[in-house]
């Protein structure tokens, strides 16, 4: 998948989430929700979170350099790990501290029509944001969500439907607290701020796991591997597999080194023709191979040795 559908997805979600923050804080000034307040900084930390990965897509597009030889690719890893930790954390935290402060002093809710309206309009925004992310996203994968996820290594479009999916459980969250503090007893709107930062403080935790295995260096998964193995199985003249790596390198693509023995009869160029030629068909069978290295080696000295 081109960096266009990801950039889609974070533009459209940037201009949804800055929509809805600018209208919640309103209503959270009128009205005086806990709940309603935390949903606004959730909604802020949202709108930062596109900010950062649209830097972090920008910066992976740096050309290579004499220090950097592999290209910056792997940078948007970085950006993506800072909206997990500084904004996730920061709104979760937030969320749990206003929810405390008001259940140590609940208050009466004013103008409730007003949430109710802010939160209609704000799930109608998100509901067409996440429709778009996860459109974007499910033209990379036809797993099941939660095993998508954990598979994907399109972190922006990871993020962005997270974030889309944890801003439509927490509208949904507030929309019960609020309704059950106007009609039951104030300290619900308390309980709902709690709720909405313990659901951020999740979504942050899966993200950040997520994204330091991609940082490590996750491997192609096991049956694109074969797939490599069966394609370069064959050409005749290739006599052993030695050695299969990967490593995903930014947000789809994955470097990948290679060590097969060779027929020892093979002349120079042949080696070098065959060896493009297997490159041209690792790259149409598997379209997620970026930068590929491959070493031949004389199957006969090998033997030997």
């Amino acid at each position: 998948m081109s960096n266009h559908g990801s950039n889609k997805a974070i533009i459209f979600a940037l201009a949804g989430n800055m929509l809805i923050a600018i209208i919640k804080y309103i209503v959270a000034f009128v009205t005086g929700s806990a709940a309603m307040l935390a949903e606004s900084i959730h909604s802020t930390a949202d709108s930062f979170n596109q900010v950062l990965l649209l830097i972090g897509h920008k910066r992976a597009k740096k050309l290579p350099s004499e220090m950097h030889s592999l290209g910056y690719a792997n940078e948007v890893f970085f950006w993506s790990l800072m909206v997990a930790v500084l904004l996730f954390f920061v709104g979760a935290l937030f969320s749990i501290y206003e929810g405390v402060h008001k259940l140590m002093h609940p208050e009466d809710i004013k103008n409730v029509y007003w949430i109710f309206a802010v939160l209609v309009s704000s799930i109608a925004i998100e509901a067409k944001s996440f429709q778009v992310a996860f459109g974007e996203f499910r033209k990379t994968t036809k797993l099941p969500f939660i095993k998508a996820i954990r598979a994907s290594t399109q972190v922006s479009l990871v993020v962005v439907v997270l974030e889309d999916s944890a801003a439509m459980a927490g509208l949904i969250i507030v929309l019960i607290s609020t309704l059950m503090a106007w009609l039951v007893n104030p300290i619900f709107d308390a309980l709902g701020s709690i709720t909405v930062g313990i659901l951020l403080l999740a979504v942050s935790i899966l993200l950040i796991a997520e994204v330091k295995n991609l940082i490590v260096g996750e491997s192609m998964p096991r049956e694109r591997r074969l797939l490599m193995r069966n394609i370069i199985h064959t050409y005749k003249k290739i006599g052993h597999i030695n050695r299969v790596q990967s490593m995903v390198m930014g947000d789809s693509k994955y470097l990948v080194l290679l060590s097969v023995d060779i027929n020892d009869e093979m002349k120079g160029s042949e080696v070098e023709d065959m060896i493009e030629q297997l490159k041209l068909d690792l790259k149409k069978g598997i379209p997620e191979i970026g930068t590929i290295y491959i070493e031949a080696q004389d199957s006969e000295r090998n033997r030997k040795v």
